[in-house]
């Protein structure tokens, strides 16, 4: 399957996950020992039936500045979450929307490079979030594909070294 078929029906499997909030706070229980106490944090805010970002959010604002992304042309801008305020410095985690990933951690996202672009210009720690079932099976990478750190599931962590 080439990306294109991978989001069509990923996108499908994605909202038919059953039991969400119960792996959601998996999640973010496994997120939250592997990150530590970070100082910024740039997090997607969820639509569709992406891992829901809300209580993950939360939970870093009690002690990090966090960002949400702003679309501005072909690239993202960190936007504080709770005001109007912009940073250009990297943070020290970002967490990554996938519709589906392979078991060597290369996601598929939308199609638009934004978090490709955003992880090429940034040095930062990239964890992407999803449920073991948008794993799919090996894809061809492009050479735009900017590779994650790791990707936190409900049951496991997958991480390449």
């Amino acid at each position: 399957m080439d990306k294109n078929d991978i989001r069509f029906l990923y996108k499908v499997i994605r909202k038919s996950v059953a039991e969400r909030e119960k792996k959601e706070a998996m999640i973010l229980s496994k997120l939250s020992k592997i990150a530590g106490r970070p100082k910024t944090v740039f997090c997607y805010e969820s639509i569709g039936g992406e891992v829901s970002t809300a209580k993950i959010i939360a939970y870093f604002a009690e002690f990090a500045d966090v960002y949400v992304p702003e679309v501005c042309g072909r690239d993202m801008k960190m936007k504080a979450i709770f005001s109007d305020k912009y940073s250009d410095v990297a943070p020290e985690l970002t967490i990554v929307p996938l519709i589906a990933f392979d078991e060597t951690i290369n996601r598929v996202g939308f199609g638009g490079g934004y978090y490709d672009r955003f992880l090429a210009k940034y040095a930062t720690k990239s964890v992407g979030i999803a449920f073991d079932e948008q794993q799919c099976e090996p894809f061809e990478k492009e050479v735009t594909d900017i590779p994650l750190d790791m990707i936190i599931t409900p049951t496991r962590i997958l991480k390449i070294n």
